[in-house]
């Protein structure tokens, strides 16, 4: 298979989340007002779209789910990491709202993990026997645990110090 032809075969809904994630990476490039709960969006979206893959994409999916959990576990490990050099949140004037300060690394994080997913989905169209390799299998379990998890352990670092702040600050008002 050629790489125009593997292009052209490339499902649509594709293209579209590339373009999504590409525009949520170049509004993360400046500071935003957002409501908290759109935190939590690319994280979810990252983690429904490993285990979906993961299903869709492995022969062995219960081996792949099984290493996709640890896999989870050392991205939060290291997207917290990546994120404790991040500006942190500021509180917003507007309820349930607040200010994401701009960074470029969500969008080098998401192209890195298009760039994996297509990657690995390529190699499963280029030599179809992969699907029943359980190295594979399991590498592609893994892998999908780590790149979701690395917008969870980011998501956290910057969450929960916020959450902690914006809870004290609600115990001052209410006693005064």
């Amino acid at each position: 298979m050629s790489v125009a032809q593997f292009l052209k075969e490339t499902p649509i809904w594709l293209w579209v989340l590339l373009v999504f994630f590409i525009r949520r990476g170049l509004s993360a490039l400046s500071d935003r007002s957002m409501r908290i709960e759109q935190l939590f969006l690319l994280p979810l979206l990252l983690l429904v779209w490993g285990v979906c893959s993961v299903f869709y994409e492995t022969a062995a999916s219960g081996a792949a789910i099984a290493v996709m959990l640890p896999g989870l576990g050392v991205g939060i490990m290291i997207g917290w990491l990546l994120w404790r050099s991040q500006p942190k949140l500021r509180h917003s004037r507007h309820a349930n709202h607040i200010i994401r300060p701009g960074t470029p690394l969500t969008l080098i994080l998401i192209l890195l993990i298009f760039a994996v997913k297509f990657t690995l989905t390529a190699a499963l169209t280029i030599w179809p026997e992969l699907f029943y390799s359980s190295g594979y299998n399991v590498l592609f379990g893994l892998l999908s645990g780590v790149l979701a998890g690395l917008f969870w352990g980011g998501m956290l670092k910057l969450f929960l110090p916020w959450y902690r702040t914006r809870s004290s600050g609600d115990k001052v008002q209410k006693r005064g």
